[in-house]
This record gives structure tokens, sequence and C-alpha cells, in this order.
């Protein structure tokens, strides 16, 4: 199933694409850097038949939205906090892959009221001390970060692609410690969860901002990375529990 309801929302005259299945309670959905929204089409038979409506934008810069003024990560989450109030008035359930992960916590911690509960797939986040840590970008992702606009004939936006995917890489790749401060304040119920191949690198990571959180859940899904795409069933099944609590 693909998703039935495609709209641009103009925000500080700014489009954002946003993708919609289903009716219901929305679940609001952040992709990792380098993809977009289609990445989370194989949930939405899931959600579709548990009666809840599947929302998934196009970050900022990525697949049909405009860019953001300026670089700052900061942008990014006063950007996308101005979704919610087209979602309605209530506190809405946030899920994020990758970078989605990053901002999602990020605006749970800044901005509690508009989150109901927030589910962090396999969140990047920065090194909480220390030197830089390795921003290469792989060529998938600089090719998805620097084909954004192109559709609407907006070259210049696609030319500054790449340039603009490597610097939220670099902003990431430096220590701040301040971000792994601010997970205290997310007061949402947290899931936080990884593939079964994740690397015990990356699990080491992720069960650290899981104890950055309060009462945060840690949990794994069997399958391949990106399990959104790779284990949509047991993903779903396991964000459905979490989010009907």
């Amino acid at each position: 199933m693909t998703y039935s309801a495609v709209h641009d929302l103009f925000i500080d005259e700014r489009e954002i694409r946003v993708y919609s299945n289903g009716t219901g309670k929305p679940v609001l959905m952040f992709h990792d850097l380098g993809a977009s929204a289609a990445t989370f089409e194989h949930l939405t038979t899931p959600l579709v038949r548990a009666a809840r409506e599947l929302v998934a934008v196009d970050l900022p810069g990525c697949g049909r939205s405009d860019p953001v003024p300026g670089e700052g990560l900061d942008a990014f989450v006063d950007h996308l906090s101005q979704i919610f109030p087209s979602l309605g008035s209530d506190p809405i359930d946030l899920l994020g892959h990758g970078f989605g992960g990053y901002l999602a916590a990020t605006l749970a911690a800044s901005r509690p009221h508009l989150v109901r509960r927030l589910i962090l797939s396999e969140p990047t986040a920065p090194p909480r001390s220390g030197p830089p840590a390795s921003a290469r970008m792989s060529p998938g992702m600089a090719l998805s970060g620097a084909v954004t606009t192109l559709r609407r004939g907006k070259l210049r936006q696609n030319l500054q692609g790449f340039s603009r995917a490597k610097s939220v890489l670099d902003q990431l790749a430096k220590a701040d410690p301040q971000w792994w401060e601010s997970l205290s304040d997310i007061t949402a119920p947290t899931l936080v969860l990884c593939s079964g191949a994740a690397e015990v690198g990356e699990r080491a990571i992720f069960d650290l901002i899981a104890a950055a959180i309060p009462d945060a859940i840690r949990a794994t899904v069997p399958g391949a990375k990106k399990p959104h795409t790779s284990s949509p069933i047991d993903f779903a099944a396991q964000i459905l529990d979490f989010v009907s609590g």
C-alpha cells in the first residue's frame, strides 16, 4: 500500500511535503538523512489496519521539501515543530529513524507538550565528548542529499544538496554534551529500537540514549538494519503495541 494523500505545507514561505494514509490518531515519522518519506511506505498497511494514520514528511532539503534557512540543526527542529498544529491540538506520537531520530529526540526534549509517545529507531547521536567522529558520507547518501527538488526545477537547491547534507554530518560529528543532557527533559514515554544486525558499538550508543531518557524502554527488532523496511511487520507490531498504551 502506498500513500493515499499528499499535500504541501507552507512554513515561513517554504514548502514541506507531507504524505499520509489511514485514519485515526496520527503517528508522525521523520526519516534518515539521504532518504525520504517513501522509506516508511512498508508500514502503511499494518498501521492502517490498526486504525492509525501514518503521516510521513520529507525532511527539509530532502525529497520534495525545501531546505530550511541556514544550516544549523536547531533550524530543522524549529521548522518541523510547526507541522504539529496541522495534525490537531493533542500531543502526537512521533517516530524518527537515524537523523530523524536525532531530530525527534531534540524536539521532544525542547517541546515536550507536542509529543505523546516517542519512538527512536536506530537514532543518530553526536559524541558526548572527545574529538569529532568520522563524518564520511556514503555515495548513496550524497546522491540522495543532492537530488532534492529536481522535479520542481529548483536547480540551485539541488546543487547545494550535497553541501547541506555534509554540513549536517559535520555538526553531528562534533561532541555535544548539552544534547545528551537535554535527553533528561523528555517527558514522553520513549521506545529506543534497533535491528538485530546492529553492531556492538551502535548498540552501546542506543543503550546510552535509552539510559539518558527517563524510563525509556530499549528493544530490538529481528532482522537487518533499517527494520522499518527490512522487517516492517515486526517493526509495526512493536511500535503499535507501544503507542497503544
